[in-house]
């Protein structure tokens, strides 16, 4: 399994934000041995991997993002120094766990308010794709769009355009997700768009999705009531399916 250097707030249910404020650098250079101790634990713990996450609302993307990060230093401005934190994390991490072992999660996003897509959005996300290149890595985990791109400067990256986009940019190993089901799967490996798929949502609520898959048998829906929420329901309860249920044919 692989496990992501930052978590999601799935511990104690959603919890409310605080107002930001620049790191120092001093709080940067910890910030990003963090990342390698975090690393190095997972390692030590018998992970067969980490991931980084540089996409949603999460600090990395928040240094790349030209509107959030209003830095004048050498983490801010230019499309090489709003990269820059992401690079060192990477580098730090790599000193822990082999490239064959660390895969990066990133995409162009679009999610209202300040982190709303911009003009520098797509260009930022080729730049730092494209680096990542020279590292050998595992793989990037490349998010379709979770929200409507209408409208936006991203409206061409809608559907599949995000994959038809980054699959000549990043010559490695590329795993796609977001509004995934077999079918779709199936096609954009079969195009040549995507080297394997990611089923988030689907998991979620079928633990035997493979099985699902290879029997044509119906999934199961996810109970939203119970997402980040605290306790063991709608995480471990989520029933197996049974080879007597019926199939779709």
């Amino acid at each position: 399994m692989f496990i992501s250097t930052e978590w999601e707030n799935d511990c104690c249910g959603r919890k409310p934000t605080v107002t930001p404020r620049p790191l120092t650098k001093q709080e940067i250079q910890t910030t990003v041995a963090d990342f390698g101790r975090a690393a190095r634990n997972a390692s030590a713990a018998s992970f067969d991997g980490v991931q980084i996450l540089a996409i949603y609302l999460y600090l990395t993307s928040q240094f790349l993002n030209a509107t959030t990060n209003r830095r004048k230093d050498e983490y801010g401005g230019s499309l090489e120094n709003r990269s820059r934190f992401l690079f060192e994390v990477l580098e730090t991490v790599l000193n822990e766990v082999d490239a064959k072992r660390v895969g990066v999660k990133i995409s162009p996003m679009h999610e209202g308010g300040a982190f709303a897509a911009n003009d520098e959005t797509l260009p930022i996300t080729e730049y730092a794709i494209g680096k990542l290149n020279a590292y050998n890595l595992s793989h990037l985990l490349l998010v379709g769009n979770p929200t409507d791109f209408s409208g936006t400067p991203l409206e061409k990256l809608a559907g599949d355009g995000m994959f038809r986009h980054f699959r000549p940019v990043y010559k490695g190993t590329l795993i796609v997700n977001v509004n995934m089901n077999r079918e779709r799967g199936n096609r954009l490996i079969a195009e040549g768009l995507a080297d394997l798929i990611a089923f988030g949502r689907p998991y979620i609520a079928n633990p035997d999705l493979v099985h699902r898959f290879a029997a044509g048998a119906p999934l199961a829906e996810v109970d939203w009531e119970t997402v980040y929420a605290s306790g063991p329901g709608g995480y471990s309860d989520y029933p197996i399916y049974q080879a007597s249920q019926p199939t779709i044919i």
